[in-house]
C-alpha cells in the first residue's frame, strides 16, 4: 500500500503580530507546505510576556489568509467544540471553503480537561469544563454528526445555511485509543502528537475502524497526521 505524506505548517497566532502572519503565510503557500493550521484559544496562555501579537480569532485569520494565499489547504487544528457550538463551526468553516475557493479543513477536538493547563483560559472567565472524558469525546463526534447535517441542508426549512464549496475532509485530534476509534469509524482523520506515549495504540485503533468501514478516497487521503513542536 502506498503512503503518501504532506508537510502542514501549524502556527501559534499569539506570537506574532498580524502582518508578519500573513507574511509567514504567503511564504508558506509559495514553499513546501501542503496546508496550514491555526489555534483555536480565547486568550494567549501563560506565560503571556512571551506573546508578540493576539490570539486572534482562527476563522477571522484564516478569511485573511485565505485571502492572501492560493494554493495550501486552511484550516483551524483543532475548533474547540466545548467553546464553539456545532451550528457556529459549520458556518464558519463552509464560509473558509467559499473564501478560499475549497481550501477548507474542518478540525475539531474535545477541548481541555479541568484543572489542566488549557482549562486556565475558561477558569478566567469562570466558565465551568466537562470532567467526564467520555462525554468530551462523545460531544466531538455529536458536534461533527450536526456538522454534516448543516452541510447537507437538512436543516434548510425556510432559511439556508452556509454550504461548502468541496467535500471537506476533517480530522479530529486525538489523545485516545476511543476517540481515535470513534473518529476513524466516522470517517474522519486524526491528529496524535508525534511523541504520545500510546501513539501506536491509537493509529493501531484508528486502523482497525478504518478496516471496518468502506474507506472514501477523500478518508484515504486524509487520514493520520502527526503533531511534532
Amino acid at each position: 500500500k502506498t503512503l503518501i505524506g504532506r508537510i502542514d505548517l501549524h502556527i501559534n497566532q499569539s506570537l506574532a503580530p498580524f502582518p508578519e502572519l500573513l507574511d509567514c503565510a504567503r511564504r508558506a503557500d509559495s514553499g513546501i507546505f501542503d496546508g496550514l493550521w491555526v489555534l483555536d484559544h480565547l486568550a494567549s496562555m501563560r506565560p503571556v510576556d512571551q506573546a508578540q501579537g493576539n490570539m486572534l480569532d482562527p476563522h477571522v485569520l484564516l478569511g485573511a489568509i485565505a485571502a492572501s494565499t492560493s494554493r495550501m489547504h486552511l484550516g483551524v487544528l483543532v475548533n474547540n467544540v466545548a467553546a464553539r457550538p456545532a451550528h457556529v463551526i459549520a458556518g464558519a468553516t463552509a464560509s473558509l471553503d467559499i473564501a478560499s475557493h475549497g481550501r477548507a479543513v474542518l478540525g475539531l477536538g474535545a477541548g481541555a480537561a479541568p484543572n489542566t493547563y488549557f482549562a486556565g483560559e475558561f477558569d478566567a472567565i469562570d466558565v465551568a469544563l466537562e470532567p467526564s472524558t467520555h462525554k468530551r469525546q462523545d460531544r466531538v463526534i455529536k458536534a461533527l454528526s450536526v456538522i454534516r447535517s448543516i452541510w447537507n441542508a437538512e436543516f434548510d426549512d425556510g432559511v439556508r445555511f452556509p454550504r461548502p464549496l468541496s467535500n471537506i475532509p476533517v480530522v479530529v485530534g486525538v489523545n485516545s485509543e476511543r476517540l481515535a476509534h470513534m473518529a476513524a469509524a466516522a470517517g474522519c482523520g486524526i491528529n496524535v502528537r508525534a511523541d504520545h506515549p500510546r501513539v501506536s495504540h491509537i493509529l493501531g485503533c484508528a486502523n482497525h475502524a478504518r478496516s471496518e468501514e468502506h474507506t472514501s478516497e477523500l478518508q484515504s487521503r486524509f487520514g493520520i497526521s502527526y503533531a511534532v513542536f
